[in-house]
C-alpha cells in the first residue's frame, strides 16, 4: 500500500511539473491589427518626403479614420486595411500653406484571410493586395512591391511622386 502512495505522489509531481513546463510564454502583439506600408519615392527610386503637412484619412462607412494628422516631411505611411471590405480608399491631403491644399486618393483592393496566430494569441486578419490605383494630382504612379500584408513590416506600395526636374 505504501508503494502505491509513493507512485501516486510521484505521478502527481510529474504531472504538475509537466503542466508548468507545457505552459506557453508566447509574446502576443499588443495590437492585433496588421498594417500596410507605403513608401514615397521619386521617378528615380530615391526616397522623398512631402514638403508640407500630410494628413491621411481612411474612408469608412461608419466615418473616416485619420491615419496621419498634419505630419511634416512624411516619407512613408502605415495604413490599416478593412476586415469586411475588399477595397480601401485613403485620402491624402497635402497642406503646403493654409491656403494651398491638394488632394489625392489611393485605392487598395485586397483579399482578407483570417489566420490563427496561436492558441494563446488568437487570430489575425492578413491581407493580400490585388491591385492599387490613385488620382494623379501629385502622384505619378503606384507600384505594388509586396502584396502580402501581415506582421512583417515591409514596403508594400511605392508611391511615386512627380518632382520638378
Amino acid at each position: 500500500m505504501r508503494c502505491f502512495r509513493d507512485v501516486t505522489r510521484l505521478l502527481i509531481a510529474l504531472l504538475v511539473v509537466g503542466s508548468v513546463v507545457a505552459c506557453s510564454s508566447e509574446d502576443c502583439p499588443i495590437n492585433n491589427t496588421v498594417l500596410g506600408k507605403m513608401v514615397f519615392r521619386n521617378v528615380y527610386g530615391d526616397l522623398v518626403s512631402i514638403n508640407g503637412a500630410l494628413t491621411v484619412s481612411a474612408v469608412r462607412q461608419q466615418g473616416d479614420t485619420i491615419v496621419i494628422n498634419r505630419k511634416a516631411n512624411a516619407s512613408e505611411v502605415l495604413f490599416p486595411m478593412s476586415y469586411t471590405h475588399e477595397t480601401d480608399t485613403l485620402v491624402f491631403s497635402y497642406i503646403f500653406d493654409e491656403s494651398y491644399v491638394l488632394y489625392d486618393s489611393i485605392y487598395v483592393t485586397h483579399v482578407n484571410t483570417p489566420v490563427l496566430v496561436s492558441v494563446d494569441c488568437g487570430t489575425a486578419m492578413y491581407h493580400t493586395i490585388t491591385s492599387v490605383g490613385s488620382t494623379h494630382h501629385l502622384i505619378d504612379t503606384l507600384l505594388l512591391n509586396s502584396p502580402d500584408v501581415d506582421y512583417d513590416e515591409r514596403e508594400n506600395i511605392q508611391v511615386i511622386y512627380r518632382t520638378a526636374d
